[in-house]
């Protein structure tokens, strides 16, 4: 009975504030004049904004007019497209169709990337920017570059308005100067960039420059603008609010819940000011509960939770749209037309506004756009320029805006230099190689400008190092030479090593790992035919080293046993060429990368350790000078490697494998050719990699079949279980041969496996079972991180 009393008592409160409500709306909406101007103010809250959808689709049902309107944030962001035109359902699927994680992130495509890029890209966990040689704590923000692309994709219709007050609903978005302290209306300009000012949460998002003031989200003057669009001119206020709550003591004992709290109290209290203000207002504080800014992921529901309590106002919005209709008064809401002005001019500025005085620079950039004055270019063509000049790495953000001028578009292009150094690190394991930490240094313009330097180690069992330098030529950023040194040690997994044996002073039988050390030294000319292909010519040196490594045990067993088996040397001049462009580093499901190359080699010098006493069976294999052998005077090598990706639904990918190595040099009749290991193809591993001398094969560890010629084709259907989780058959035949060509005296070969992937924050894990015809076992491959 108890409860039943209190259930009533709540329903009967209600009911008796929604009556004083309802009564103190018709007392205003009975003042409602032909002259009456009705305003919007729609909130900030991050993810929860999206519930504003709701109210705007209210809105639309119904025909009610709506005369100015100001955002904050989020309420900014659809404040803004709705001022140009969009309708509530056209805003929704817009929601349902942005990449979010992609606009919360710095990272992008990868067929963006420059083809001289690639090669770094998307290989580190953590990267540090170095000040004065010093490295200091990487930045929390996002600078938005994808955010800018899909905002001036979004407002592309209204680039020829520089003033808000001429959009089909004047609008204002709030935001405020971090520097100097104060709210700033964005009222001219550019509308996508002060809807980027809008959002720029601080400590997540960027703050931008606009007119000289660094702007941030006005949310931390006023996040519920009420009173701007009273100042409009508003005599009549829709509200949305999803602002923020305060949390209870107990939430508070999180430190974070306790200075997000510092923020709230502030906002809280504006927003009791600017509630009064209000004449409809849809709080959806309480029904958001848990939601919190942050969660995009959860659109869906937030928007469904928007619509629910905009319907909740119903009779409120419909006594308004009556009270409109009996004076006359209606509004036709539909998109504002595009304007297809000729760009007349360009400008080019730093970050901050101020022109950029480098010349050469300023080349760079047009060629990368490839863009003139006096043409139209719709939105597509100009955002593929802009991810040009990004796609160069030499900036953290470039972007654009447009100012309108005696029949024409004058576009202005910005851009943020990234930090001239940065310190990256990266962890990896697999079970066939080791663990170790990879650590990078890279440093842009060391000698001359558009320039790159790095240095890698990998710390590990399996020591590696890279050092190499590139450096692009002239103003147009198609030529650029390379300068490359790279060492590396691994376990070799090279079957004629693994199953040569040899028997120590008892009697016992030892099975030595060996251990391949490889030396290079390489320079090559380049020339970029597009951002995502190029030709490469050079001259390369290599030294390679195979040695038995022994334990302390059996060292002690075996001291005639000697350690070193051979020593080669050679150089190779190469003509290549590549085109990359696959949508993603890893677990792809578009694109192709193509590698053709041709290789001469000369300049062989080679030593064979005295190995015929202790391990005849290695003497015979490793002795060119065997009378089965011949060593090919003017050795060519010819390798095709071409990877394609197609998707077939949104979970589901087919890729294609194509490899053909072949040689060519002088033959002898009944006569293998001898070939080093450096000019063998490495056969097996169960991951994808684009080191030309290494196809992956099923069934085989990596690089642990060397043969004179293979060709083969592999297929795999890769298909997304969930959003990170990737399962992928295979099925991989071949043809290989001893001979200079796979076709002659070869013998068949068919493997097939299934690979599980799971991208994770450390880089991507791999877990990988396959087996083949020429083995009676199956192979398990682990990995986990990035590789070097």
């Amino acid at each position: 009975m108890k409860k039943l009393l209190i259930l009533l008592a709540i329903i009967l409160s209600f009911t008796i504030q929604s009556q004083q409500r309802n009564d103190s709306l018709n007392v205003t909406l009975q003042n409602i004049t032909k002259d009456t101007k009705f305003g919007l103010a729609l909130s900030g809250g991050g993810a929860k904004g999206f519930a504003h959808i709701g109210i705007l689709k209210m809105i639309d049902s119904l025909g009610i007019k709506v005369d100015y309107i100001t955002g904050t944030s989020m309420g900014g962001i659809l404040g803004g497209l709705y001022a140009m035109g969009y309708n509530a359902d056209q805003l929704k699927k817009t929601v349902y169709k942005v990449d979010w994680n992609r606009i919360l992130s710095n990272k992008i495509p990868y067929n963006k990337v420059n083809i001289s890029e690639k090669d770094e890209y998307d290989k580190y966990i953590l990267e540090f920017p170095v000040v004065k040689g010093i490295p200091t704590l990487p930045s929390s923000y996002i600078e938005g570059q994808y955010m800018g692309e899909v905002l001036n994709t979004l407002t592309f219709n209204a680039k020829h308005i520089n003033d808000f007050s001429q959009l089909r609903i004047p609008v204002e978005l709030t935001s405020s100067d971090i520097e100097n302290g104060g709210l700033i209306m964005q009222k001219k300009g550019s509308l996508p960039l002060a809807i980027r000012a809008t959002l720029a949460i601080p400590a997540a998002f960027a703050p931008v420059y606009i007119d000289g003031k660094l702007l941030v989200d006005g949310g931390l003057d006023r996040n519920f603008p009420a009173n701007e669009v009273h100042q409009m001119g508003a005599d009549f206020v829709i509200g949305g609010y999803t602002g923020f709550r305060l949390f209870t003591k107990k939430e508070m004992e999180n430190p974070m819940k306790m200075i997000y709290q510092t923020h709230a109290i502030r906002s809280v209290e504006d927003f009791k000011h600017q509630k009064a203000l209000s004449n409809i207002l849809v709080d959806f504080v309480n029904p958001l509960g848990d939601i919190t800014t942050k969660d995009f992921a959860k659109y869906r529901r937030i928007i469904k939770i928007g619509e629910q309590e905009a319907k909740k106002h119903l009779p409120e919005f419909v006594a308004l749209a009556e009270a409109q209709r009996k004076l006359g008064i209606t509004y036709e809401h539909k998109m504002i037309e595009e304007v297809k002005l000729p760009t007349t001019r360009f400008t080019f500025n730093e970050e901050d506004g101020t022109p950029i005085k480098d010349a050469a620079e300023i080349e760079v950039i047009k060629s990368q756009m490839n863009l003139t004055e006096g043409r139209y270019y719709d939105v597509k063509t100009v955002n593929a320029a802009i991810d040009r000049v990004f796609g160069m790495r030499q900036y953290e953000k470039v972007y654009y805006t447009y100012t309108n001028v005696n029949d024409g578009l004058v576009m202005n292009i910005f851009v943020k230099r990234a930090k001239k150094g940065a310190f990256k690190l990266a962890l990896h394991y697999d079970n066939e190689q080791s663990v170790g930490i990879i650590v990078n240094y890279t440093y842009r313009n060391i000698l001359l400008n558009r320039s790159r330097f790095l240095a890698t180690v990998d710390i590990s069992e399996r020591f590696k190092a890279r050092v190499a330098y590139q450096q692009f030529l002239g103003t147009n950023d198609r030529w650029w030479f390379d300068v490359e040194a790279k060492m590396i040690h691994l376990k070799s997994n090279d079957l004629t090593f693994r199953l040569n044996t040899f028997d120590d002073e008892n009697g016992s039988t030892r099975f030595p790992n060996h251990i391949y050390r490889n030396i290079t030294g390489k320079i090559g000319l380049n020339y970029n035919i597009s951002p995502n292909a190029f030709f490469s010519v050079g001259t390369e040196f290599n030294v390679e080293r195979m040695y038995t490594l022994l334990d302390k045990i059996d060292q002690a067993k075996t001291d005639s046993y000697n350690r070193k088996l051979y020593n080669h040397s050679n150089f190779n001049t190469f003509l290549k060429f590549e085109q990359n462009n696959f949508n993603k580093k890893y677990y792809f499901t578009k694109g192709n990368h193509l590698q053709v190359n041709a290789r001469f080699y000369y300049g062989d010098s080679y030593k064979l350790y005295d190995l015929d006493r202790v391990q005849p069976l290695l003497y015979s294999i490793l002795n060119p000078e065997q009378g089965y052998y011949f060593k090919p005077r003017n050795l060519v090598s010819f390798t095709l490697n071409e990877n394609f990706a197609y998707p077939i639904t949104r979970r589901l990918a087919a890729k294609v494998n194509l490899f053909l190595g072949a040689s060519f040099g002088s033959v002898k009749e009944d006569k293998i050719p001898y070939l080093f290991l450096n000019e063998k193809y490495n056969i097996g591993g169960s991951e994808y990699n684009n080191e030309l001398m290494n196809p992956e094969f099923n069934g085989l560890r990596q690089k642990e079949l060397p043969t004179n010629s293979i060709a083969k084709m592999g297929v795999s259907l890769q298909y997304r279980v969930m959003k990170r989780l990737y399962i992928a058959p295979s099925f991989t035949y071949g043809k290989i041969s001893d001979e200079f060509s796979p076709f002659t005296d070869s013998f068949n070969m068919f493997g097939y496996g299934v690979n599980l992937g799971y991208e994770s924050l450390i880089g991507p894990i791999n877990i990988n079972v396959s087996r083949n015809n020429q083995l009676d076992f199956s192979r398990i491959y682990f990995s986990v991180g990035f590789k070097f």
